[in-house]
């Protein structure tokens, strides 16, 4: 059996797991962004208790959770096509990532814009983005809001990620010898990080999302990368077991460099063009490859297992994130008249929102034409869908 066939016919169980966790960890963030005092103009949940202690936590996954699932995206993209062909692949992606978004995109939409219409009504101490929102409703001449796809622009990048990627396939970019010397230690944790500070130099610190129905050139300089390494790594996978030994090094590095980092975070709000910052536009890209590398090397020993529970998980997280926005503002909206200590709303605000999408997955989602649409057959769980 060649080496093509070979990978063909591996499960690579812990791509999918950190898959599932980068998903679930996004939650988390956007529950904890409610005590951040950074996005406490700018957020619908935001309470008048902050919380610096979960702030730094989010600020942190935030620069290296999305990072980490493009780049596994790219490695199951190659992996898809090369087992399936470009034909089969497209039929995959489209179902499992293009008309996802065109069903659930308005329907997510719907239910942000009627829980801010239940929260202005219902909610006595609501945040300032909610008091701004109930002033311009009363002003006929208030400026309309910007279209935002929301939490969903990761699968509106994923499409045109796709595009690129079978752009490159056509071209057959991944068997060059460019990729061949491209996969080495040097360039992952040298070269890499330095390709993609342009992106962060482009936007504010920390960084936002894509969210816009244009494309958005950092997007690509940044999770378009990643992307396209993740598919490198595929037909080069020495390179994983390469930078194994140097996961608790880079994690050291990487927490030490974002202490430092958070604290430069509150004067880097507004974009500039100075030497201060480049500084956290460097540091920003180093962290967040140099976690990436983490996750996955801690990931390939702690999580490459067969095992139902995190089969679940895998399976649930995609119909978890794509529901999570509105429910969880729907359950901190009524927490935000309520005085208890940050964490623990923060705790019961995210749990409760995993929950609810474990239990709707069960019941709704996991037998039936929606599950069939985001996690395919049932019958194909030994495979990649």
């Amino acid at each position: 059996m060649n080496n093509s066939n070979q990978q063909s016919a591996i499960r690579y169980h812990y791509m999918d797991n950190l898959r599932a966790l980068a998903m679930l960890m996004g939650i988390f963030f956007h529950a904890a962004l409610a005590y951040s005092p950074i996005t406490h103009f700018v957020w619908l949940t935001a309470e008048k208790e902050k919380s610096v202690s979960l702030d730094v936590i989010a600020w942190f996954t935030h620069l290296f959770r999305m990072p980490l699932f493009f780049l596994i995206a790219g490695f199951f993209a190659l992996y898809l096509i090369e087992k399936r062909g470009l034909p089969r692949f497209l039929k995959n992606r489209g179902l499992r990532v293009l008309l996802p978004l065109l069903i659930f995109l308005p329907l997510v939409l719907w239910s942000i814009k009627a829980g801010i219409e239940w929260a202005l009504v219902h909610v006595d101490n609501p945040s300032l983005l909610l008091q701004f929102i109930g002033l311009a409703k009363n002003n006929p001449d208030a400026p309309k809001p910007p279209f935002s796809m929301g939490h969903l622009w990761f699968l509106y990048n994923l499409a045109m990620f796709y595009v690129v990627f079978v752009v490159l396939w056509k071209l057959r970019f991944f068997d060059s010898v460019w990729v061949k010397k491209m996969m080495s230690r040097s360039f992952i944790l040298l070269i890499l990080p330095v390709l993609v500070i342009p992106a962060f130099f482009s936007q504010a610190a920390p960084h936002p999302a894509p969210e816009g129905i244009m494309p958005q050139w950092w997007s690509f300089a940044f999770y378009g990368v990643l992307f396209i390494v993740g598919a490198c790594i595929y037909k080069h996978q020495a390179i994983l077991e390469d930078l194994q030994r140097f996961k608790y090094v880079l994690l050291i590095l990487s927490l030490l460099a974002y202490a430092y980092l958070y604290g430069l975070f509150p004067a880097m709000l507004s974009i500039g063009s100075s030497w201060y910052h480049f500084k956290v536009a460097a540091l920003e890209a180093f962290i967040a490859v140099y976690m990436t590398v983490c996750c996955l090397s801690f990931g390939a020993q702690l999580l490459n297992q067969a095992n139902g529970v995190f089969r679940y998980f895998a399976d649930a997280s995609y119909w978890i994130y794509i529901i999570h926005i509105p429910l969880l503002f729907l359950i901190q909206y009524q927490l935000m008249d309520v005085e208890w200590f940050s964490w623990i709303e923060f705790l019961i605000a995210s749990c409760l929102t995993i929950a609810i999408g474990l239990i709707t997955y069960a019941l709704l989602v996991r037998r039936t034409p929606i599950g069939l649409l985001l996690n395919g057959k049932m019958i194909r769980k030994k495979q990649m869908d």
